[in-house]
């Protein structure tokens, strides 16, 4: 057994070995737990851990991963038949509501309360991710997976050209405009966004609004504290994030209507674009040697904000709870307060976790090896948790702006046709669920 432990300590350190006493003697032997969460480039992370506390404890993990409509659509009917098919849950954080208002997820306040409180180490996250995981002042979820949107230019092309990568969304627009059909650069193109209809482009919408100084509803903003759940969508701000993606749409490569968030990566990582903000889950892909064609010409910057430089920085990732259906509640929660560790989440980190924690996102090793980590040092406390909406309508609403935004981009409607839709459709939508009168 000792021998054993020696080995265990190599691979996620002495003070892992000796915390998680139910480790030490496999007392999950012959327990499965079941994961559902969504197919990002993280799920190779995950099978690697796993693999880790199937030796630690006995026990055998069983995960299973969606794309991202799917997963929604998956966990969403498993958790309300209750049948137990799942004991985690993976989900995004504008799900929190939906799932904690059905009553789906487990109240984790009890659970970490009887947990040492150096081994949970609440006050390492993010504190934007602490609010992620709540809902009504109660945590839901643990923020293992934060993704933060930062800026990936190539550095090498901006420096020929002799600019700086953009700090306004006016910047951005010229620097996209710039690199396309120019005989300078030839077969790139300016800029690679989320265009695609339904979820990609309808949460595009939501991580620029902020930065053209509008908002989704009228109380909902950084530093709010009123209740107001007015819609507005159909403000001058709201149409001029649709006026500007049709017209960054022509900095685009072709095909770009069907660009998601793997296609917008995957052009950017193969040389065909200038620049792209995306999800920092996505970004251990521009340094990949099997694959990567930009390795030694990329480097990151913070979301571009107003014409005075003033950004929110859109958040998003992923937050881990128990089902209130899981047929194995407490072997979820051993899995889940190791998994999300300290340790274990540095561990997760250099496997191509998104970094959620304040100690991998300064841990020097980290830094060293992947060059973007200080963009989030940088980015996370700009952020504001509630950059889409978290309240259980939030799918629905996002879904109806990513139809009418499509619409737009495709000259079926007008951006102000566009807006002023989504404004009736979520009106209705907010008397409905007593919203407002």
């Amino acid at each position: 057994m000792k021998s054993k432990l020696v080995i265990l300590t190599i691979v996620i350190s002495i003070i892992l070995a000796t915390t998680f006493a139910f480790a030490q003697d496999k007392l999950l032997a012959g327990q499965t737990l079941k994961i559902i969460m969504i197919a990002d480039p993280f799920v190779t992370a995950f099978e690697q851990i796993n693999a880790k506390f199937e030796e630690l404890t006995g026990a055998k993990v069983q995960m299973d991963s969606y794309p991202y409509d799917a997963t929604h659509e998956k966990e969403l009917i498993s958790l309300a038949a209750g049948t137990g098919d799942y004991d985690i849950i993976v989900y995004d954080i504008p799900w929190v509501g939906e799932f904690v208002e059905g009553g789906f997820v487990e109240d984790l306040e009890p659970y970490i309360a009887k947990e040492d409180p150096k081994l949970m180490a609440m006050d390492d996250y993010f504190p934007v991710g602490i609010e992620a995981g709540k809902w009504k002042g109660k945590q839901y979820g643990l923020p293992f997976g934060l993704y933060f949107v930062l800026t990936h230019y190539r550095k090498d092309l901006f420096d020929a050209a002799g600019v700086t990568p953009p700090k306004t969304l006016d910047e951005m627009k010229e620097r996209a405009k710039l690199f396309t059909n120019n005989p300078n650069f030839p077969d790139v193109y300016g800029i690679s966004m989320n265009f695609k209809r339904g979820a990609p482009v309808g949460q595009g919408w939501f991580e620029y609004i902020w930065n053209f100084g509008g908002k989704y509803f009228k109380g909902v903003y950084p530093g709010s504290t009123e209740e107001d759940w007015t819609p507005t969508f159909n403000t001058p701000e709201g149409i001029a994030v649709v006026k500007y993606f049709k017209e960054m749409l022509n900095y685009a490569p072709p095909g770009a209507l069907n660009y998601a968030w793997d296609e917008k990566a995957t052009a950017f990582q193969q040389g065909k674009v200038s620049m792209m903000s995306e999800w920092t889950v996505r970004t251990p892909m521009m340094w990949d040697e099997k694959l990567s064609k930009v390795i030694g010409k990329t480097d990151t910057t913070v979301f571009p904000g107003d014409k005075d430089g003033k950004t929110s920085p859109p958040v998003g990732g992923w937050v881990m709870g128990i089902a209130s259906s899981a047929q194995n509640k407490a072997a979820a929660w051993e899995y889940i307060k190791w998994f999300c560790s300290p340790d274990m989440h540095k561990e997760f980190c250099k496997l191509g976790g998104p970094a959620s924690r304040f100690s991998a996102a300064s841990d020097p090793e980290l830094n060293q090896a992947f060059p973007w980590y200080k963009t989030i040092q940088e980015t996370a406390p700009l952020t504001f948790v509630d950059c889409r909406p978290r309240i259980p309508e939030s799918f629905e609403i996002i879904d109806v702006v990513g139809l009418k935004v499509s619409e737009a981009l495709q000259d079926q409607i007008t951006p102000e046709q566009a807006m002023a839709d989504v404004q009736s459709y979520v009106t209705i939508l907010m008397k409905k669920g007593g919203y407002m009168e």
